[in-house]
């Protein structure tokens, strides 16, 4: 096992991203954008909002969620929550069967990182990594399945409100699916064994057992887990929540910032509603809209009018469930985070909510997008050492990667050559026809691109047949299996490469080589990790 940090690959991670959250440069749209932000500042703004009160408040709820079964680490992270010096860095995400793809592993040991990093650089500070468990999601074909090995399970169940009960102690089918996969393997039954005790302990739900298991896995460095779908919090939010429903101010600002990222050429990923709350109770999950009279639930038409609306509101704030836009104010309502750990998407959309924030007055933390990496086989690595490959060159594109290799075969790519003078030639030929207002520039472009598109073909194909007649097994193929497998950028493995099959096969050791990390910047943002 090995793991060796670099940047995020240049065509990993877009420019807009790069710049605000890597490279100090800000876009202008959010107060504290990247690792560069004025950690000072957001500390104090945090600092003044957030009373002992609501902190103790907050660390009893933490505890009764864990159940008091905490490492010691995790029982004082609690504790220390309730001294006016701490802070929390929260990551999230919608709970997902076997936790989910490999970024939400890489999200949390990101929001461990950073508390490393601010810990040593502010000592007489504590900073804590929480996980949000966004429980209240209800689009269960998102969740409801675990990929092995290419092949998928899916847990078939009608569920129309959160995710966060949906039970899963009677899910047998999932369990004699994964001991299919893994019948040879002894070690990997046994982990299995282990965590088939934690989904089906008796009454265990989605949000109780992803708790539990995500607790487990970063005991040592003190990660805590919340379900934020509690009564107490969201009477927290209740002036957020209010003023979502009884006035225009919030949909005003959302789509005043929405309208700023266009301007900037960002594309807008969450749509600005009117009304930006959900109605959940144990049965739905159903969109609230504004009505001329009152409201309506989306899915059932039932109207309540704003007077049912305000008592529900008062009485059952559990009833009410933030959207995607909402969120980060209602995290901010009852969190002291000063920093949220965000993947490429929920980065954008973070961005949609600097006005709203600044309407209700609540602290912006700090918003850091998280690391990323690859796992790589040692099996991969071994053929890539063979080639003269590193895994840093499996993410250049195709033809930047021929390219490459014939540089180090030929010293001299004559082929290569010749085309771009083939191609410098045409283009002068070109110019000299249009200095001339020649006629006939219309008539030889076209030819010049037919021939020049046959060339290039031409050219791809001979290189690629002389890259594969240089190496031994599948030559060139091989490279290319390597890359579409764990390399590919449009389809990136830490999307498609679920946690679950890494942690059955016990190729987990570099989770602790990445937690115990202590520096969180861009020259260290993305893992390669050989298993």
């Amino acid at each position: 096992m090995n793991v060796v940090s670099q940047s995020y690959p240049n065509n990993f991670i877009s420019s807009t991203l790069r710049n605000s959250a890597w490279d100090g440069k800000p876009l202008g749209l959010y107060p504290f954008e990247g690792i560069h932000s004025d950690w000072q500042a957001v500390i104090e703004k945090v600092s003044n909002n957030f009373g002992s009160e609501q902190r103790q408040e907050l660390a009893d709820i933490i505890l009764s969620q864990l159940a008091n079964d905490g490492s010691t680490s995790q029982l004082e992270n609690i504790n220390r929550i309730k001294q006016e010096n701490a802070f929390l860095v929260v990551t999230g995400q919608q709970i997902h069967l076997g936790l989910g793809p490999i970024y939400v592993i890489y999200k949390i040991a990101s929001a461990i990182i950073l508390c490393n990093d601010l810990n040593d650089r502010y000592p007489e500070k504590q900073f804590i990594p929480l996980f949000w468990m966004a429980t209240e999601d209800h689009d269960v074909a998102e969740i409801n399945h675990i990929d092995l090995f290419g092949d998928r399970f899916t847990y078939d169940i009608d569920w129309k409100t959160g995710v966060g009960t949906l039970p899963t102690y009677e899910m047998a089918a999932l369990w004699d699916w994964m001991k299919m996969k893994f019948q040879r393997f002894p070690q990997a039954l046994q982990r299995m064994e282990e965590l088939k005790e934690i989904y089906q302990a008796k009454n265990q739900t989605l949000s109780t057992a992803t708790a539990k298991w995500v607790s487990e896995l970063f005991a040592a460095f003190g990660l805590l887990v919340l379900d934020p779908n509690v009564a107490a919090l969201k009477n927290r939010a209740q002036r957020i929540f209010m003023s979502d429903l009884f006035d225009d101010v919030l949909h005003t600002k959302f789509t005043a910032q929405s309208r700023l990222l266009k301007n900037e050429n960002i594309a807008v990923t969450a749509h600005a509603r009117e009304c930006n709350l959900f109605w959940m109770d144990a049965h739905r999950r159903e969109r609230i809209a504004k009505v001329e009279d009152g409201f309506v639930l989306v899915d059932s038409g039932e109207k309540l009018d704003c007077i049912a609306m305000r008592q529900a509101l008062e009485k059952q704030p559990e009833r009410f469930s933030p959207n995607v836009l909402l969120r980060p104010l209602y995290q901010q309502a009852i969190l002291p985070a000063i920093a949220y750990i965000a993947g490429p998407t929920e980065y954008l959309y973070w961005l949609q909510t600097t006005q709203a924030f600044v309407q209700l007055n609540l602290p912006e933390p700090a918003l850091i997008h998280r690391m990323g990496g690859v796992i790589v086989t040692d099996n991969q690595n071994k053929k890539l050492a063979r080639l003269g490959l590193s895994s840093k060159d499996m993410f250049l594109d195709i033809r930047a990667l021929k390219m490459s290799l014939m540089q180090r075969l030929t010293d001299n790519n004559e082929l290569e050559l010749l085309q771009q003078n083939i191609d410098n030639g045409i283009a002068d030929y070109l110019q000299v026809l249009y200095n001339w207002k020649s006629e006939l520039l219309i008539d030889a472009k076209k030819q010049a691109d037919v021939f020049l598109k046959a060339r290039r073909k031409i050219t791809d194909a001979a290189i690629s047949d002389y890259l594969n007649a240089q190496f031994s097994d599948s030559g060139w193929n091989t490279v290319l299996a390597i890359q579409e497998d764990t390399f590919s950028v449009g389809f990136p493995q830490e999307r498609k490469d679920f946690f679950l099959q890494y942690f059955l096969n016990g190729q987990t050791d570099w989770l602790h080589v990445l937690c115990n990390q202590r520096k969180y910047d861009g020259n260290s943002a993305f893992w390669f990790i050989t298993v």
